[in-house]
This record gives C-alpha cells, sequence and structure tokens, in this order.
C-alpha cells in the first residue's frame, strides 16, 4: 500500500539490535516499541506489508524481507503471535551434514549467509536453511517484473517449499506448506513473491 513508508536501504545500529532481540524473546516487538520510536513503526509497518502482500490471500504461509548487502532479515509475518519469525529465522545451528565420502560431519549453519548465497544465484554448500529446516534447490531462472529482470530462486522440502526474489537492495522470501492450504503451492507462492517484489522496485527498491 502506498502509504506505507518504504524500508532504508541501511537499518540504523539500534534498529538492527532491536530486531536481533524480537528474533530471541517473544515480547520483543515491545522492546522494539520503548527503544525504536519511530523506526520501530517503520519496522512494524513491513510485517504488515508482507502480511498483506504473501500471507493474507492465502497463498503462502510465511514471508520475509532481508537487506540484499547483508542478507540480514528485517521484517516477517504472519504478524499475529510473530509467528513468522519463527517460520523464516533461526539463530545459528549445528547440523550433521553428510560429507562426499558418505560420512557426516557436524557443521555450523549460518542461514543468513546460505539465503543470501542462494539469491546472488549461488549454491549454498551446506544445503539452503531456513528457519531451521532445509531445502533443495530446484530451479534458478530469471523473470521479467515489469521493466526489470530479477532472479528467482525456488527450492522444496517434503510437502513445503519456497521462492527467493532478489531486488536492487531488498530479498523477498515466501514460504508455502501444502498441507496447510490446497492454494499453497510453488506456481501459487513463484506469483505471489513476484507481485511484492514488482511493488517492491516500483517503489524505488
Amino acid at each position: 500500500p502506498p502509504w506505507l513508508k518504504p524500508p532504508s536501504p541501511r537499518p540504523p545500529p539500534a534498529l538492527s539490535r532491536s530486531i536481533d532481540r524480537s528474533r530471541s524473546q517473544p515480547s520483543g516487538r515491545q522492546a522494539v516499541s520503548q527503544s525504536g520510536g519511530a523506526m520501530a513503526e517503520e519496522e512494524g509497518s513491513w510485517d504488515t506489508t508482507i502480511q498483506e502482500w504473501l500471507i493474507d490471500e492465502g497463498y503462502c504461509c510465511a514471508g520475509a524481507l532481508a537487506y540484499l548487502e547483508s542478507g540480514e532479515m528485517y521484517a516477517a509475518a504472519p504478524v499475529a503471535d510473530e509467528a513468522g519469525w519463527g517460520l523464516v529465522y533461526k539463530e545459528d545451528h549445528e547440523e550433521d551434514i553428510m560429507q562426499d565420502d558418505m560420512s557426516t560431519k557436524k557443521v555450523t549453519i549460518n542461514e543468513q549467509s546460505c539465503f543470501l548465497e542462494a539469491a546472488k544465484g549461488g549454491r549454498p554448500v551446506n544445503g539452503l536453511w531456513i528457519g531451521g529446516e532445509k531445502y533443495t534447490i530446484t530451479q534458478t531462472s530469471d523473470e521479467t517484473v515489469g521493466d526489470t529482470d530479477v532472479k528467482v530462486v525456488m527450492a522444496n522440502r517434503p510437502k513445503k517449499g519456497l521462492c527467493i526474489v532478489p531486488t536492487s537492495t531488498q530479498i523477498v522470501i515466501a514460504l508455502y506448506n501444502e498441507e496447510a492450504a490446497a492454494t499453497q503451492n510453488a506456481g501459487n507462492c513463484k506469483k505471489t513473491a513476484l507481485a511484492f517484489a514488482e511493488y517492491l522496485i516500483g517503489a524505488g527498491y
């Protein structure tokens, strides 16, 4: 919606710290509101924007926005009870990753670097992890949104999947869960993510 203010190209340090707290604490938004003032309102407005573009139509189960420069997520949905953050974000975690010789090795997964690499057209060496779950990249393609060419990354896991669309400064991440609704599938998720990306590009991002 045009009345919502677009995100700043770079997050103010205070806002970044506030977002970090909100990820680990259920009452994080209160902490943001107390310390962030106008910045908190801006962050919250983007949670709502994701909700309206990706969630409300029923085509996605979760969505997030991140900065293309760093991969840092700054907004997520569903907004209610901060459910979106639980689906799209997890602190660094250790996972058993199969090696070339079929043995397994414990590796620390940093999800931010995973989807940032994927958004830039790469294939993360330890897989694409979002919200503590591993996805397999199935397709990377170039699509035209309005007058702009964007990269689209599709990935899936059993009954679930996601779409990543980077714009010039942002990364749109949209997730779907086939068991949550019949309308949630790869095609609808991609279409919805591209429509949201087109809105961001139109706003200069």
